[in-house]
């Protein structure tokens, strides 16, 4: 079984049902596509990678 792959939020937060998952937050999607999404518009990354904007040459 694959391990399922954590993402946290990069940019701003996001807003889940009722839940407000916060900039730094471990966020679980509710899908592949989802999350697919959110990475394409740079609000989640991969736990464990930062967004090249926020690296440091």
């Amino acid at each position: 079984m694959a391990a399922k792959t954590e993402y946290v939020v990069v940019d701003g937060c996001l807003q889940d049902g009722a839940k407000v998952i916060r900039q730094g937050e471990v966020y679980d999607p509710p899908s592949k596509e989802v999350a697919a999404l959110l990475v394409a518009e740079g609000k989640i990354a991969r736990r464990g990678q930062l967004p090249k904007d926020d690296q440091d040459d």
